[in-house]
C-alpha cells in the first residue's frame, strides 16, 4: 500500500506523556545547572527513536546545542568508539578551535593519531587522554548553551564507548548538559555485556532510568488511525491495533501491508530474531509456535521427542535471547511450567515458515496428545476442548474436530462465554455435514447446538446473525415436530427480533404462535414463559393493556408450578418487568420501581441474565426520565457491570445498558467516562451494535468541538442508512449541534429536517410522535435564529419555518408516548428551549425566556438558578440570556455573572465551541472574564480607548452604526458619539479619513479589520 505516513513523518507522538514530562523535566534541570543521565529502554520497535526525535526537537527549540551518535549491529567487527567519532566530528564541525583545543579528541576523527608516532606514555594513558578530552569539551561546551548528547542503541556498543559513557555520566556535576542513551531491553539476553554496565550505571545519583513500555490498546487504535490517514476500514484499523500489541514499528507494518497476515518486511525482521540461533532451538521453536502463544513444558517435550537435556538448552537458549519468556503458574515451579512467545507476531512468524505436511503433522501430534485421556494435567486445564477442536481441524480430525467443538462450546456455556459460544457451536455446524452419523459422534442434535451459537451471537452483538440462527433452529424444532420444543424456540426467537429496530410485528406474531402451541396443554414453565414473552411483545408495540393481561396470566400460571420447577422463577421475573412497564406509561412510577426491585432479585436467583438485565435497564430509565441523574447513572453502572461479568456486553440489554450509560454520563457532566465507554476499543462487533454506541458517543464529540472526527463518523452512519430510531435521533442531533457551533446554519437545518423525516419514516413510527422530535425540532429553531442573524434567509421566512418547528414540538409534546405517563423533564426543558430560539427570531429579545431554561435543565446538576456549578445545557442558556439582556439594553456588568458561571462549565467540560461562543460575547460586550493577552499595538501613540478602538474597526470593516451597535450592544447614539471622538483625536472630518488617517498613523492594524468583521 502506498501513501501511508512512516513513523516520526508528518504525525505528531501519541502517548507517551509520562516519558515526555521526565525527558522534559531533565532538559530543564540541565538549563540550570543540574546534569542528568537517562537510560531510555524498550522493546525493539516500542517507539524509542521517535521519543528521542521528539526529545532533540524539544531541545532544539530551547537553544539545546544536540549531539547525536549511533551504534550500529556490526557483529563481529567492533567499531571502538563509533557513536562517539559521530560526535566529535559534529563538534569538530560547530566549534572547530574548542577541539583543536584538545589533541587527544583527534583520536576521534577520521586520520587521528598514528599510534606508532606517540611515546610509551602516550601509549598508556592514551584512552584517560580520549575520555577527559570529551568530558572537557563538554564541560566548555555546556558554559555557553546547554546540551543534549544522544547515544543511541547502546546495546550494540564496543566495549570502548560503554566505558567512555560510564566515565562520562559518573563524572556529571554542574555541567548543563543532559546525556541520553538508548537499548533495547529485548536484546539483553542474561550474558550480554551491556547488564553489568547498566547495573553500575543506575546506581549513580545523577543517572535515571526510563522504560518505554508497549503502547495502551486505545493509543495504539490512536496510531494506527493516524498512519493509515483515513485510507483503511474501521474493522482493519482496530485488528492492526490488536495486533500489534501496542508496538509502533508493528503497528506501521501492519497498516502498510493492509491485511490480516504479516508484511514480508516485518516478518523478515522478526525471524532474524531467530536466525542466529541453534538448529535445536529453531526446531523446537517451530514446534512450539504450533501450540499457540502459550506452550507448556509436558506438551513440548512430548509433541517434540527432544531429549531432557537438548530440549533445556534449546529452552535456555530462546528464552536467553528473548524469543521465548518463562512463564511459570502460580504456586512456583511444576510440571506444568510453561512458555510464552514474546509477541504473538513473532510466533505467527515462525508458524508460517512451517511447511504445510510439517504443520499438519504436529497439530496431529498435537491434538493425539490432548485426547489421550491419561495425559498427565488432564483435569487440570479447563480449555482443553477448545485447544483440542483447534489442533484437530487442523491436523483434519474432522470427527475429533467436531465433538471437540461441541465439547468446548458446552464448557464455555457452563462458563458463561458466549463469545466462546458462539466461535465453538458454528464450528461444529460447519461440520456437522462433512461428519457421518453426526448426532452420534457429537452426543448432541443440531437443534440445540444451533440454539446455542443464537444466544451466543445474540449476547456478544450480532442480532442479525442471532436472528439467522434463531431462525434456523426453529426450522429444526418444527421438523421434530415436538410443540413444546417448538413453542420454547419460538419465543427466544421473538424475544431476539426485538434486538432489531422494525422487526417488533414479526415478534409479536412468532410470540403469538409459541403461545398458541402450548396454551391448551397443561400448565408448564413454557406456557409461563410464552406469555411472558407475548407480554414483553406487546409492551414493545405500546399495546399496554394486553401486555398486562398476558403478564398477568404468565404469573397466574408460574405461581401454580411446583417449587422445584427451576424455569418458573424467570417467567415471573420477565412478567414482573412489564408489568413494572405498564406501570411507568401509566404514571405509576414508583410502583413500577418497586415491581423492579422484586423482578430483579428474582432474575438473578433463576439464572434469567437477560431478564435480570431487562430489569436494570428499566429502573435506569425511569430514573433518567425522572430527572433523576446520579441515581439512573448508578443503576446502568451496576447493569453493565453485571453484562460485563457474564459477557453480554454488547447483545440485548447489555448494550442496551451501555448506549443509555453513555448518555446519561453525557447529560450528568462525566464526559471523560462518556467518551471513555463509548469507545469500542478493538472490540469486534457487528455494524449494528457499531453504530448504536458511536451515535451515542457524538455527543461528547461535538460538545468538544472535535468536528472532523465528528464529521468522519456521521458520514459513516449517514451512509449505513440506520433504522433504528435512536441512532437517527442522535446523528440528526450531533450533526445539527456541530454545523451550528460551525457556523453552518443552514447544514444544520437539513440535519434536522433529515432526522424528523427518518422517525416518521422509521418501522416504529406507528406508535406516535417520537418524544425525541421535541429536541429536534428546538434545534431546528435554533438554526433557523442563526440564518436570519447572518442576513442567510429573510427574517419571514425563518419565522415561519420557526414556527413550524416549534408547532412539531408542541404536538409532538401533546401526542407523544411518555414512559412515565406525562412529559419528563428532559422533554420539557427541549420543548422551552424551543420556545426561547423562537424569541430570537421573532423578538423583542427576552430575557425571561432564557431563566425558564436555565431553570428547565437543572436536573442535570441541581441547580436551579445555574449560579453554582451549572449543566452543559444550563450554561448555554445562561449564554443566551446575557445576550437577551445585553440585547434589551442591560448594562454590561449585569451579564457578567452569567457569562463567568457558562465559561466556568465550558472549561471544567471542555467544551470548546461553547467557551469560544462565551468569550466571543464578552469582547463584543467589553467584558473582561479572565486575564487575556493583549493583541498587539499597532505601531505609534494609542489615543483611543478600547470601545473606541472596536468602533473605529468596525466602521473600517464597512458597517454602518446601526449594524456596529448590534454587535456592540450600544445604542446606534452611543456609536455616534464614540465615532466623534475618534474623528476629533484624528483631525478627520468624516469616516472614511478616519480610517485612512488611523491606518497612515500605525494606529489601526489589518488584524483588527479582519477580527472585526468575524466578530458579529
Amino acid at each position: 500500500m502506498t501513501g501511508v505516513a512512516r513513523l516520526g513523518v508528518g504525525i505528531g507522538l501519541v502517548g507517551r506523556r509520562h516519558e515526555v514530562s521526565a525527558l522534559a523535566a531533565a532538559l530543564d534541570r540541565a538549563v540550570e545547572g543540574r546534569p542528568t543521565g537517562v537510560l531510555l529502554s524498550g522493546d525493539a520497535g516500542v517507539g524509542k527513536s521517535r521519543l528521542v526525535a521528539e526529545t532533540v526537537e524539544r531541545a532544539e527549540a530551547a537553544g539545546f546545542v544536540v549531539l547525536l551518535g549511533r551504534c550500529t549491529d556490526a557483529a563481529e567487527a567492533s567499531l571502538p568508539y563509533l557513536p562517539f567519532t559521530e560526535v566529535a566530528g559534529s563538534l569538530a564541525a560547530l566549534r572547530p578551535a574548542l577541539v583543536a583545543e584538545h589533541p587527544a579528541l583527534r583520536h576521534l576523527l577520521p586520520g587521528g593519531f598514528p599510534r606508532g608516532a606517540q611515546s610509551g606514555e602516550d601509549r598508556d594513558l592514551g584512552q584517560l587522554r580520549v575520555f577527559d578530552a570529551v568530558l572537557s569539551v563538554l564541560d566548555e561546551l555546556t558554559t555557553t548553551a546547554p546540551a543534549l548528547l544522544v547515544v543511541e542503541d547502546l546495546h550494540w556498543a564496543d566495549r570502548s564507548s560503554r566505558d567512555l559513557l560510564v566515565f562520562l555520566l559518573s563524572r556529571l556535576t554542574r555541567q548543563r548538559l543532559v546525556v541520553l542513551s538508548t537499548y533495547r531491553a529485548d536484546d539483553l539476553h542474561r550474558r550480554h555485556p551491556l547488564r553489568p554496565v547498566l547495573s553500575e550505571l543506575v546506581r549513580l545519583p545523577a543517572v535515571e532510568r526510563v522504560e518505554l513500555a508497549p503502547l495502551g490498546p486505545q493509543e495504539a487504535l490512536e496510531l494506527v488511525r493516524l498512519l493509515a490517514d483515513g485510507s483503511l476500514p474501521e474493522p482493519l484499523l482496530r485488528n492492526a491495533a490488536r495486533r500489534s500489541e501496542g508496538n509502533a514499528f508493528f503497528a506501521e507494518e501492519l497498516v502498510s501491508a493492509s491485511s490480516d497476515g504479516i508484511p514480508h518486511g516485518l516478518a523478515e525482521v522478526l525471524l532474524a530474531r531467530i536466525e542466529g540461533l541453534t538448529p535445536a532451538t529453531q526446531r523446537m521453536l517451530r514446534i512450539a509456535s504450533v501450540a499457540g502463544r502459550r506452550v507448556t513444558h509436558q506438551r513440548l517435550a512430548a509433541v517434540s521427542g527432544l531429549a531432557v537435556d537438548e530440549l533445556e538448552q534449546a529452552l535456555r537458549e530462546a528464552v536467553a535471547h528473548h524469543v521465548l519468556v518463562a512463564d511459570t503458574q502460580a504456586g512456583g515451579i511444576s510440571t506444568d511450567d510453561a512458555y510464552v512467545f514474546r509477541h504473538a507476531l513473532l510466533r505467527e512468524a515462525i508458524y508460517n515458515e512451517l511447511l504445510p505436511g510439517e504443520r499438519s503433522r504436529l497439530h496431529s501430534a498435537y491434538a493425539t496428545l490432548l485426547a489421550d485421556r491419561s495425559a498427565p494435567g488432564r483435569t487440570a486445564e479447563p480449555d482443553r476442548a477448545a485447544e483440542l477442536a483447534h489442533h484437530a481441524m487442523a491436523g483434519h480430525d474432522l470427527p475429533l474436530a467436531l465433538a471437540a467443538s461441541v465439547q468446548a462450546a458446552h464448557e464455555a456455556n457452563d462458563r458463561e462465554a458466549p463469545a466462546e459460544v458462539l466461535l465453538h457451536a458454528e464450528r461444529a455446524m460447519e461440520l456437522w455435514p462433512a461428519v457421518p452419523d453426526a448426532e452420534a459422534v457429537a452426543r448432541i442434535d443440531e437443534g440445540t447446538l444451533t440454539r446455542w451459537a443464537a444466544w451466543g451471537a445474540s449476547a456478544t452483538g450480532d442480532p442479525d446473525r442471532g436472528i439467522a440462527l434463531g431462525r434456523r433452529a426453529l426450522e429444526l424444532a418444527e421438523q421434530r415436530g415436538d410443540p413444546m420444543l417448538t413453542s420454547a424456540i419460538a419465543r427466544r426467537y421473538a424475544w431476539r427480533l426485538l434486538d432489531l429496530s422494525g422487526r417488533e410485528q414479526e415478534a409479536r406474531e412468532v410470540a403469538r404462535r409459541a403461545l398458541d402451541l402450548v396454551v391448551d396443554l397443561p400448565p408448564s414453565a413454557t406456557l409461563a414463559w410464552a406469555h411472558a414473552v407475548l407480554a414483553r411483545v406487546l409492551g414493545r408495540v405500546d399495546h399496554f393493556d394486553e401486555a398486562r393481561k398476558q403478564a398477568e396470566a404468565a404469573l397466574d400460571v408460574a405461581r401454580g408450578l411446583p417449587d422445584h420447577d427451576a424455569m418458573a422463577p424467570g417467567a415471573t421475573a420477565d412478567a414482573l418487568v412489564t408489568l413494572a412497564v405498564c406501570e411507568e406509561y401509566g404514571g405509576r412510577a414508583e410502583r413500577a420501581r418497586r415491581l423492579l426491585a422484586e423482578a430483579k432479585p428474582l432474575a438473578r436467583r433463576s439464572a434469567s441474565l437477560g431478564v435480570e438485565l431487562r430489569a436494570y435497564y428499566a429502573l435506569g430509565i425511569s430514573l433518567l426520565d425522572d430527572g433523576r441523574l446520579a441515581e439512573a447513572v448508578e443503576e446502568f453502572a451496576a447493569g453493565e457491570e453485571r453484562a460485563a461479568a457474564t459477557g453480554t456486553t454488547w447483545g440485548g440489554y447489555g448494550l442496551e445498558l451501555r448506549v443509555a450509560h453513555v448518555i446519561a454520563r453525557f447529560q450528568r457532566g462525566d464526559w471523560d467516562a462518556a467518551e471513555e465507554a463509548a469507545e469500542l476499543a478493538g472490540e469486534s462487533v457487528s455494524a449494528t451494535v457499531a453504530s448504536r454506541l458511536t451515535a451515542a458517543g457524538l455527543l461528547t464529540t461535538v460538545a468538544r468541538g472535535r468536528f472532523e472526527a465528528a464529521g468522519r463518523r456521521l458520514a459513516e452512519l449517514r451512509d449505513s442508512s440506520p433504522a433504528d430510531d435512536q441512532v437517527i435521533m442522535l446523528v440528526g442531533q450531533a450533526g445539527a449541534e456541530a454545523a451550528l457551533w460551525q457556523g453552518r446554519p443552514a447544514e444544520a437545518a437539513e440535519r434536522v429536517t433529515e432526522a424528523l423525516t427518518g422517525l416518521r419514516c422509521s418501522p416504529s413510527a406507528g406508535h406516535g410522535p417520537h418524544l425525541g422530535g421535541i429536541m429536534l425540532a428546538a434545534l431546528g429553531v435554533s438554526a433557523q435564529a442563526d440564518l436570519a442573524a447572518a442576513g442567510q434567509a429573510p427574517v419571514a421566512e425563518a419565522t415561519a419555518a420557526g414556527r413550524a418547528l416549534l408547532a412539531t414540538a408542541e404536538h409532538t409534546a401533546a401526542t407523544g408516548l411518555p414512559r412515565a405517563g406525562t412529559l419528563g423533564p428532559e422533554g420539557a426543558a427541549w420543548l422551552c428551549r424551543a420556545r426561547a430560539e423562537l424569541t430570537r427570531i421573532v423578538g423583542p429579545a427576552d430575557p425571561s425566556a432564557w431563566s425558564g431554561l436555565v431553570d428547565a435543565f437543572a436536573f442535570e446538576t441541581g441547580e436551579p438558578g445555574g449560579t453554582g456549578s451549572p449543566g452543559y445545557r444550563q450554561a448555554y442558556a445562561l449564554l443566551r440570556r446575557a445576550e437577551a439582556r445585553l440585547g434589551t439594553g442591560a448594562p454590561h456588568g449585569e451579564v457578567e455573572p452569567d457569562l463567568r458561571a457558562a465559561l466556568r462549565t465550558a472549561e471544567r467540560l471542555a467544551a470548546r465551541p461553547l467557551a469560544s461562543a462565551v468569550r466571543k460575547l464578552a469582547a463584543r460586550a467589553g467584558v473582561r472574564l479572565e486575564a487575556e493577552p493583549a493583541r498587539p499595538e499597532p505601531r505609534g501613540a494609542g489615543p483611543f480607548t478600547p470601545r473606541e478602538r472596536s468602533v473605529l474597526a468596525l466602521v473600517a470593516a464597512g458597517h454602518t452604526n446601526r449594524q456596529i451597535g448590534a454587535a456592540l450592544f450600544i445604542s446606534e447614539k452611543t456609536v455616534s458619539v464614540h465615532l466623534s471622538r475618534v474623528m476629533a483625536k484624528l483631525g478627520a472630518s468624516s469616516r472614511t479619513e478616519a480610517v485612512s488617517v488611523a491606518y497612515a498613523r500605525g494606529l489601526l492594524a489589518p488584524a483588527d479589520r479582519e477580527m472585526a468583521r468575524a466578530d458579529p
